[in-house]
């Protein structure tokens, strides 16, 4: 079916269709809106279809019946890819105005990688027949274990590609827009957002030889099978827009993907023996979906708790993505307040420069306090000064997460910890940045922006540091508390 006429104007097509996208409709910068990803995956789906429809009526019912199965084989493989990205997004805390530009050349290498993959896959089955043998045990093997496996532990950090680019090639120590290379003194760096555009690609990768012998074992034609793959893919930005928010509600999808890659692999292992025709086929595909998604909607969810309460759970995945949700939205307010002030060089070099260290200070109640010291692995107690009614502890997290969990010494006291539990409940109290000269930032921060500070001096904190605290207006949000706080090695140098 794929004479080369066909394959050179599909390509084009293609070409065309990724020229408008990313340099005309895209161009700009900018949050992607429900409505927005509404209309664009619309429009993919319709282009999919109506292409299918082509197939059908020119190269006949069993053609067609190949394209549509495939393409929804690889729609649903799509979706279950979402969650991951989704982990990876908040993971790597990548602002949701530059996310599209992510998703978009991510696309254009999944073309390029699929492509490859999938010739590689056409020619093997061409020359040794076999192969679809273990194609088919390879996709029965995946299906039980997403059936096994329950939870998705993303830690790409570990995949030799990722180690490598990010050992060896000069990295930004933050994000510049939606910029993945920069130049700054005449050198090239890469970002931080390459590095997940590297992420990306690997996921993509891993998933593609999940559901590209899946798709070869409904059709041997590799125009077919590209084309399905291809519409699916140019489809899966604007539906990670359109369900980044329902994600969580697809709770069967797994088991229903895994029913499907086991069924398609037993459909080739037996397919010398057993032929299940194409229509069939499609039935037991879409219907196997169709219940793994009214099952996920009509069944009561469990509540997973709130990322406060999260920090206590026995799960480290668990634990790291609450921790990644309460630093990405309690720091936000303070980077916004803040921003005015860092166009100060002299503030800015006071803050450690472009890369400011941030930690989020959470204020909780003791029991949750308590929980969350002991489920990760008992930290350090602060040494706190004995006026000061808290007492507090740190934790890490990977890529830069700080958080500081406060508390108050008596329930009924009288301190800055325990008079915002009894007005807000737990949450996050303050916002803390790191100086290297407290009394100069508060200087500055007066005569230059009449922020005055919430103490009349510089006062003792935790573990022998300096504190000043500043209650400022953050744009949509209120009034942010942000600390500033002077290490005892910064005040002896």
């Amino acid at each position: 079916m794929g004479t080369p006429l066909r394959w050179i104007t599909f390509n084009c097509f293609i070409l065309l269709a990724l020229a408008l996208d990313l340099g005309v409709f895209h161009r700009k910068v900018h949050k992607v809106r429900l409505k927005e990803a509404a209309f664009w995956s619309a429009l993919w789906i319709t282009l999919a279809t109506v292409f299918g429809i082509g197939v059908w009526h020119w190269f006949g019912e069993q053609r067609g019946l190949e394209y549509f199965t495939g393409y929804i084989i690889e729609k649903a493989l799509s979706v279950d890819n979402l969650f991951v990205f989704l982990v990876i997004f908040r993971v790597y805390q990548v602002d949701e105005r530059v996310q599209h530009r992510v998703l978009a050349w991510g696309i254009v290498g999944a073309l390029i990688m699929r492509g490859i993959m999938i010739a590689a896959g056409a020619e093997l089955i061409s020359k040794f027949h076999w192969v679809l043998f273990l194609f088919g045990a390879f996709l029965v093997y995946t299906g039980i274990h997403m059936l096994l496996v329950k939870e998705k532990d993303v830690r790409h950090e570990k995949n030799p590609l990722f180690r490598y680019a990010s050992r060896h090639l000069r990295v930004t120590e933050s994000y510049h827009e939606e910029r993945f290379i920069i130049k700054e003194n005449g050198r090239r760096f890469v970002t931080p957002l390459f590095l997940v555009l590297l992420v990306v690609e690997i996921t993509d990768a891993t998933f593609a030889i999940d559901s590209i012998p899946a798709i070869f074992g409904i059709t041997r034609d590799a125009f077919i099978v590209y084309t399905s793959n291809v519409f699916a893919i140019l489809g899966l930005r604007a539906l990670y827009f359109l369900l980044a928010d329902l994600l969580e509600y697809f709770r069967y999808l797994g088991i229903g993907l895994a029913a499907v890659l086991i069924f398609i692999g037993g459909k080739m292992i037996s397919d010398p023996w057993v032929h299940i025709p194409v229509a069939i086929s499609l039935s037991i595909v879409g219907g196997v979906l169709l219940i793994a998604l009214l099952a996920s909607f009509l069944t009561p969810a469990k509540k997973k708790g709130t990322p406060i309460e999260r920090l206590s759970s026995a799960n480290p995945s668990a634990r790291n993505q609450a921790a990644a949700e309460i630093y990405r939205l309690g720091r936000a307010p303070a980077d916004r307040a803040a921003a005015a002030w860092r166009v100060d060089r002299e503030f800015s070099s006071l803050l450690l420069g472009s890369d400011p260290v941030v930690t989020v200070g959470l204020a909780v109640q003791r029991e949750t306090f308590a929980r969350i010291r002991a489920a990760n692995g008992t930290p350090r107690l602060a040494d706190v000064p004995p006026d000061q009614d808290a007492e507090e502890f740190e934790l890490h997290f990977p890529h830069g997460v700080l958080l500081d969990i406060l508390t108050t010494r008596e329930p009924a006291g009288s301190g800055a910890i325990a008079r915002y539990l009894a007005k807000f409940g737990e949450g996050v109290q303050q916002v803390e940045f790191r100086c290297a000269n407290v009394d100069r930032a508060t200087q500055i921060l007066k005569e230059n922006f009449s922020i005055v500070p919430v103490y009349p001096a510089t006062r003792p904190g935790a573990d022998g540091t300096r504190v000043q605290f500043f209650l400022v207006p953050s744009p949509g949000t209120g009034k942010v508390l942000i600390e500033l706080y002077e290490s005892p090695a910064a005040t002896q140098a």
